[in-house]
């Protein structure tokens, strides 16, 4: 398995992006639900190699099912006017490229620095910034720890804490409460709802890559079963709805989703990462209704 993890790992962090942004707008408390994440123009998975995760300015844009564009930066280090410069120049160009409604929002996940502003042509910026290591979640976390003692089912949101928790303050280090949440993925599977667990696994591989030393990080993976999680994302996309013989609905909301992928990647890399024949995707596309 660690084998193929290793193999994966580009495909491993596409899906644990997309999982893990969607928690962390359900525990920021920002009411939007994501129809599409789009393409971006500083994130490159393969250029990140070994490196941590949030050492750079990394973004997400995605559009809203009210049909807004929302770009996530996260920020791992103190902010500079060169980074505002570079967020801000790229909301502008998405501004103007798509007549829509975009909304920046930086999430800093350092301790210090300050709440800064851009001036351009005396137009003065302020980007919304959210700084998450001011924000304390020892006392829900209390909570999650006492429910899963007794044995009982975690809700939508106290899943979508646990997988955000090491960006938030609490007194346990990044990579302690990181192993402690595979612990409960393995030893509790049972209080997690069962549609969340895949989900779960998938965005938890973000933490372990970006918080966990490497001696440590096959274990944590042999731990929650992450290739088998992977596996079962994939297979669901597959199957469920694209196979002859399913319903229209289903069939209708796989090719949805394809459809979403191939605004991101290339043919070839969504059938790798479907594990599917290019000509099978097509096919699918181009289905008549």
């Amino acid at each position: 398995m660690a084998e193929k993890i290793k193999n994966n790992r580009d495909l491993f962090l596409k899906f644990s992006f997309m999982y893990f942004l969607a928690h962390i707008l359900k525990v920021l408390g920002i009411d939007e639900e994501i129809e599409e994440i789009m393409p971006t123009e500083m994130i490159s998975f393969k250029k990140i190699g070994r490196r941590k995760i949030f050492d750079s300015f990394l973004d997400f844009h995605v559009v809203t099912k009210s049909e807004k564009i929302l770009i996530f930066e996260f920020k791992k280090n103190p902010l500079t006017k060169k980074d505002l410069k570079q967020a801000f120049e790229y909301y502008d160009r998405l501004h103007c490229q798509k007549k829509a409604d975009v909304k920046l929002i930086i999430i800093l996940l350092s301790r210090g620095g300050k709440i800064m502003e851009y001036t351009k042509l005396d137009i003065t910026y302020h980007p919304q910034i959210i700084k998450t290591k001011k924000i304390n979640k020892q006392k829900p976390l209390s909570t999650i720890r006492d429910k899963l003692q007794h044995n009982k089912k975690l809700t939508e949101e106290e899943i979508s804490l646990l997988i955000t928790l090491p960006l938030f303050d609490i007194k346990e280090g990044e990579a302690d409460i990181t192993e402690e949440i595979c612990g409960y993925i393995k030893l509790k599977r049972h209080c997690i709802p069962e549609n969340l667990y895949d989900e779960m696994v998938l965005a938890m591989f973000l933490n372990i890559e970006e918080y966990v030393d490497e001696e440590k990080k096959e274990k944590l993976l042999e731990m929650i079963n992450m290739a088998e999680a992977y596996q079962g994302v994939i297979s669901e996309i597959r199957n469920d709805g694209i196979n002859e013989g399913r319903n229209q609905g289903r069939d209708e909301g796989k090719k949805s989703i394809i459809s979403r992928l191939l605004k991101k990647y290339s043919v070839e890399e969504v059938a790798e990462l479907l594990e599917m024949k290019s000509s099978e995707i097509l096919n699918i596309i181009n289905k008549v209704d």
